[in-house]
């Protein structure tokens, strides 16, 4: 059986606890706000922008607790909104106050980013983050240490190599780690599409779905948590949410039926018909699959039996080999750290074989990105 066999059928019962000390605190730290902004800005089908400059503060009841608003706290979570976004994609965004509103017990403060309207909730005496009631100074404090040394490790580091020394095998092991709507793992699908299109029978390449559980971060990943599915104690959450571990899952299930080509010609598609389209990703799926001649109702049918099957190699894979942040490619055990585009990714690939097939030498078009964000 070869390594591609292998990777497709194997199953696991036992998933692995979480033991690295690397990205995991970042994504323990960052995790609550991360999954605001990319959520709110990766779903603006979902939450359309409605961008305005006038303040609208709601009516105080009877008996409610008064908000003023504190212009230096405003522009102080502007920052903090604009340092997490940093430290999760390595990109500078600018973030605009632009209203608030109250509800009750709390406000609602309104940020610009990205062009789309973010809302943050706030306790009144600005002392805590919600729904988990997040010590709002302590966090503050810890994102701009954060802050400092991932600014002070990027002065630190040398510049990554496109691909730094891959051990080599007949049969190179390929894995992209990925969330099914982080746009950035979008991106790196986008460019991998005409590699494993060409190399599909040189290599054992596979998808994997990155799940998080309580482990990461106990407030937001846990078992208790709508956006998150529970089978034996054992809990499988997406960062973005429900709608992007199902879409995980049929991905995964086209894989497994349909094999890598096909997988990355329609995970491609549906990044452009359904994602970037702002089409409802419940039914665009449907209408993607069906157009490629995959079967959709197969998909349907034995979504809900083979689901956690799916979810438990998932999280195997995502916490044995400690990739918790999408997109990763892991060639032969090695992290690839260079550009997302097919000719680099093709490159990178067939430097790990023992022997180069002859389809390495086809030069791919330089379709994708040499974006270095990421999401977790």
């Amino acid at each position: 059986m070869t390594n591609k066999d292998e990777q497709k059928e194997a199953q696991s019962s036992d998933p692995i606890g979480c033991t690295g000390d690397g990205k995991v605190w970042m994504v323990a730290l960052l995790g609550f706000l991360v999954g605001l902004l990319v959520m709110y800005l990766a779903m603006p089908a979902v939450f359309p922008p409605e961008v305005t400059v006038v303040e609208v503060p709601s009516e105080v009841e009877e008996g409610e607790e008064p908000f003023t608003l504190d212009e230096t706290k405003v522009q102080e979570i502007g920052q903090l909104l604009s340092d997490t976004y940093l430290l999760n994609t390595g990109e500078d965004v600018p973030v605009t106050y632009l209203k608030y509103e109250t509800e009750g017990s709390h406000a609602v403060l309104y940020y610009s980013i990205m062009g789309q309207e973010v809302p943050i909730y706030i306790s009144k005496d600005y002392k805590y983050l919600y729904p988990s009631a997040i010590d709002y100074d302590q966090m503050a404090s810890e994102i701009t240490e954060a802050k400092a040394q991932y600014l002070a490790s990027l002065s630190a580091e040398p510049e990554p190599e496109e691909h730094p020394g891959y051990p080599t095998s007949a049969e190179p092991e390929v894995y992209l780690f990925l969330m099914s709507n982080c746009p950035y793992g979008n991106q790196a699908e986008n460019g991998i599409v005409d590699v494993v299109s060409l190399l599909e029978d040189e290599v054992a390449f596979e998808p994997v779905y990155i799940i998080y559980d309580e482990t990461i971060w106990a407030e937001r990943y846990n078992a208790d948590s709508p956006e998150c599915l529970v089978e034996d104690n054992v809990t499988y959450c997406s960062m973005h949410g429900m709608y992007e571990l199902a879409q995980g899952i049929r991905e995964k299930m086209i894989y497994n039926r349909y094999g890598e080509a096909k997988w990355a010609e329609y995970a491609a598609a549906v990044n452009t018909e359904c994602f970037l389209a702002e089409q409802d990703i419940e039914t665009c799926w449907k209408t993607v699959a069906e157009s490629m001649e995959i079967d959709a109702v197969d998909i349907e049918d034995n979504y809900d039996a083979e689901k956690f099957t799916i979810l438990a190699r998932e999280k195997q894979l995502t916490f044995s080999m400690e990739q918790f942040g999408s997109p990763a490619l892991v060639i032969n055990g090695v992290d690839y750290s260079g550009s997302r585009t097919s000719e680099a990714y093709k490159s990178a690939i067939c430097s790990a074989f023992e022997s180069e097939p002859e389809d390495c030498s086809v030069e791919l078009a330089a379709t994708g990105t040499d974006s270095a964000g990421s999401c977790g």
